[in-house]
């Protein structure tokens, strides 16, 4: 019986089952990045490294699901001090603190400002965030308060843990450059960037050191006061 014929035959109802879940499997073969990270200076584990896996843009759609994520305002710090998004997404900006806080972002990616406002306002305070790049974030209020938005391009980037460590699921197979962002990481670094490649065989994985620059930022103990603004 020749290929042409084998087309020919209408398959059973089970067949037809069997073949959809064979190529649909085929096609969403994925894989698992596990990522530890180190500082090469200090030997310790590196925390709130953002890494992305950059897939064609032909694939982009099917990891571009948009959510809703929160920077919350507490003891005058950002919390969480690195947030990843995909674009598209909406983040929401509360004030936990019992005094006013007044965010804003001047960074190319996403330009902003929330004029002072305080816990429990009912306004809704939050950005779209609909271009990829890192978005930094100040308070005009409290010059130490320092937070950064990372917007990936797709939902596959993932930041470390206190430990240095992360698991990234569900990466499609194929070889893609791997990137590496921290607030104090040297941009261009070569460390910052690597062609991994992806096989649901078994997983990936990055063990790097980073360099990264000394903490220069001037930070105040978080006393949260009486006042409005202080």
């Amino acid at each position: 019986m020749g290929f042409a014929r084998l087309l020919s035959i209408r398959p059973s109802p089970t067949w037809a089952v069997f073949l959809f879940l064979a190529i649909n499997s085929a096609s969403v073969n994925a894989a698992q990045l596990r990522i530890a990270l180190q500082d090469a200076n200090t030997g310790q584990a590196v925390a709130d490294a953002v890494l992305e896996v950059h897939i064609p843009v032909a694939m982009q759609g099917d990891f571009s699901a948009q959510r809703e994520y929160s920077v919350d305002q507490i003891e005058k710090e950002f919390v969480a001090n690195v947030t990843v998004v995909n674009v598209g997404s909406r983040v929401f900006f509360p004030n936990s603190d019992d005094i006013l806080h007044h965010v804003y972002s001047f960074s190319p990616a996403k330009v902003f400002e929330l004029p002072l406002y305080g816990n429990g306002r009912s306004i809704d305070f939050s950005q779209i965030f609909d271009q990829t790049g890192v978005v930094e974030l100040g308070c005009n209020i409290h010059d130490w308060m320092l937070g950064y938005v990372y917007v990936a391009e797709t939902t596959l980037a993932i930041k470390t843990d206190e430990n240095g460590q992360a698991v990234l699921d569900g990466v499609p197979e194929g070889t893609y450059t791997v990137s590496v962002w921290h607030p104090r990481a040297t941009e261009g670094s070569p460390e910052l960037q690597h062609s991994v490649e992806f096989s649901d065989a078994e997983p990936s994985t990055l063990r790097l050191a980073v360099n990264l620059a000394r903490d220069s930022r001037l930070r105040r103990a978080p006393n949260v006061s009486r006042t409005r603004y202080r």
